[in-house]
């Protein structure tokens, strides 16, 4: 088997030399330059980060009073109310709304305060809290050295930063196929924003492409040797992000290959064993913590199969499993409309390039196609694996791109669309980014082949040298 060498394209010190250089300084900009709370849902991510610092592993129910009167039990957690006050926060039940006022400088910039409140955070109160641990770190850090809590959120922020960094350079220098993928995922503006933010999907994209780095070292491995450490190190890791995120499960399935190998039915365990605490965790969450959030009073959609008047002021998972199991077509339907309409299909890959703050942030007009390039770029340079059961490979790595692309979208449908309407309202492309290391067993090992291949190597490091070039002095946040 022939490495790739130190001197290509999509060589080790080459891809990790890109990432350092042209990647890594653009996700410090952001941590440093991002007003705090203006990346998507960050003040409740902060939020979570601030409370384990007292304990508190998971958020729980209190009735809230909400700006109409209406009583609400609601998910949250007992936070320093100085943590939403500091941060642009928007109401996570109509994030469409023109942004608050930015907050007083001077917030937060006082001592540490005792006073605890509870902060609703609906379904980020039910997220495992693995991913917040850096976040928290960087706040203890501050606090720990006499810094203000606004000094610690921006240790907060660059300690996640330095987290990201880490999985991905790990990523890149253990993978032992795909590495331009990797970096052109890893590279890509949203992965660095989400990355320099207290938002945990950074760390779950990074962790994915690690995940899948590590099991890359034992797909070439002779027929029978013994299983590797770093395949159950990748299984924890999996473990994690389907702890964090039970739509993707289906990632578990980079645990099986090669199918043709002995041993399947052990890493079919292995498998099984990754998503299994994830299914127990969303279990006890959906149980005793996950509520609705609360909307204006609206009238049930079109789909709605019970009686009318049909008048609902919240989302309601409960109504649209009614929904659906109406017409269990609508599982498949639902999904597919969306998924497969032009218009959506668009927006999900400008949302996964780049889309900042609040969706109303977009990057400068170039590094759109130019990261679409990238992309094809890097899966060109990565070639096709020339081993056996690509065929099998490929169908069942699609299965379950399929499965995350469908489990997100139904989520999506069953907590935040309105009941009965016949769309899904919230997807977004950076959903997805976790999905991009499936196509690691479909590409070649070694060199990067053809003289062609090793141009389209540098699509993706040139679409990142543009966002250094780019980002920071065009960018206006």
């Amino acid at each position: 088997m022939r490495h790739p060498r130190s001197g290509d394209v999509g060589g080790a010190r080459a891809c990790i030399a890109a990432f350092l250089l042209l990647a890594l300084p653009v996700s410090l900009w952001f941590a440093l330059k991002t007003p705090l709370g203006d990346v998507a849902d960050e003040p409740a991510h902060l939020m979570r980060a601030a409370a384990l610092l007292d304990g508190q592993i998971v958020g729980h129910r209190e009735t809230v009073r909400l700006p109409d009167g209406r009583a609400f039990v609601a998910a949250g957690v007992t936070v320093d109310p100085v943590w939403k006050a500091m941060s642009r926060s928007r109401d996570p039940a109509d994030v469409s709304r023109p942004a608050d006022p930015p907050p007083d400088p001077a917030l937060g910039s006082g001592p540490w305060d005792a006073t605890r409140r509870f902060e609703a955070l609906y379904t980020i109160g039910t997220y495992f809290p693995a991913f917040y641990a850096p976040g928290a770190l960087g706040l203890a850090a501050g606090r720990l050295t006499g810094a203000s809590p606004r000094e610690a959120a921006i240790l907060g922020r660059l300690a996640a930063t330095l987290a990201y960094a880490g999985l991905a350079v790990a990523a890149l220098a253990l993978a032992r196929r795909g590495r331009l993928l990797l970096l052109a995922t890893l590279a890509l503006p949203m992965s660095l924003s989400l990355g320099g933010s207290f938002n945990h999907d950074g760390l779950i994209i990074a962790a994915a492409c690690l995940a899948a780095a590590l099991l890359s070292r034992s797909w070439d491995d002779a027929p029978g040797a013994p299983r590797r450490p770093a395949s159950w190190l990748a299984a924890a890791l999996i473990a994690l992000i389907v702890l964090a995120k039970p739509p993707y499960a289906p990632l578990a399935v980079l645990l099986l290959p090669p199918l043709r190998r002995p041993g399947l039915p052990l890493r079919a365990s292995l498998m099984a064993l990754a998503v299994l605490p994830g299914v127990l965790w969303a279990g006890f969450t959906v149980a005793h913590v996950a509520t609705p959030v609360p909307r204006a009073a609206y009238e049930a959609g079109p789909l709605w199969p019970g009686p009318r008047p049909a008048v609902f002021a919240a989302t309601d998972p409960q109504a649209q499993f009614q929904v659906l199991a109406a017409a269990p077509a609508r599982i498949a339907t639902l999904p597919a409309g969306y998924l497969f309409t032009l218009k959506h299909a668009l927006w999900l890959g400008r949302t996964g390039i780049g889309l900042l703050g609040w969706l109303d942030r977009p990057l400068p007009t170039p590094l759109y196609p130019l990261w679409a390039l990238g992309l094809v770029g890097a899966l060109l340079a990565g070639g096709r694996a020339r081993d056996g059961g690509w065929v099998e490979r490929g169908g069942l790595l699609l299965l379950a791109a399929l499965a995350c692309l469908w489990g997100i979208l139904l989520s999506q449908y069953l907590t935040w669309t309105h009941v009965g309407e016949p769309r899904i309202d919230g997807p977004q492309g950076r959903y997805l980014l976790p999905l991009m290391p499936l196509m690691l067993p479909l590409l070649a090992s070694g060199g990067a082949g053809a003289p062609w291949r090793r141009a389209a190597g540098w699509l993706p490091i040139l679409a990142a040298g543009a966002g250094l070039a780019l980002v920071p002095a065009l960018m206006r946040l």
